[in-house]
């Protein structure tokens, strides 16, 4: 192979000027990634805290003497520790002084992507995201009998 011969002076201006648009190139890409995952993992965290404030609630609801106040009240404070604003809290059943020993209490979370992620799903991809939760009662109020498996 024959090379042109060029001055050393040149021969590094070359390197550099493949090294800037190299960079050019690759700069933009790390930063698009970067965003994504920073996005995705908000939402992800969303995800969870809904889950969280749900599997909570309904921790809350099988207990004894529990009402659906306290259920609600547990979710709301979850949401409220984990910075989660507009989100709706649906139990079932709403009458608690009814259910029997193994009666399932569920607990539906729901929040709006506004609000509680950071660009794109806040913004562009504005979606309900929800978390629900089954439970069984342990206990009737009524005889006060706890269930042993």
């Amino acid at each position: 192979m024959l090379r042109k011969k060029t001055k050393r002076g040149a021969s590094r201006r070359l390197r550099e000027g493949a090294a800037a648009v190299e960079a050019a190139i690759c700069i933009p890409v790390v930063i698009v990634l970067m965003l994504g995952t920073l996005e995705i993992s908000a939402g992800i965290y969303l995800k969870e805290s809904l889950t969280v404030a749900a599997y909570e609630g309904a921790r809350a609801g099988v207990k004894r003497r529990a009402t659906f106040e306290d259920v609600q009240l547990r979710c709301q404070e979850v949401l409220n520790a984990r910075s989660v604003t507009g989100a709706t809290v649906v139990v079932t059943p709403t009458d608690f002084s009814s259910l029997n020993a193994l009666d399932p209490v569920t607990v539906r979370v729901t929040a709006p992507s506004a609000g509680n992620c950071v660009m794109i799903f806040d913004h562009m991809v504005n979606r309900d995201v929800s978390a629900e939760v089954i439970m069984a009662r342990e206990f009737t109020e009524a005889s006060n009998t706890t269930i042993t498996p």
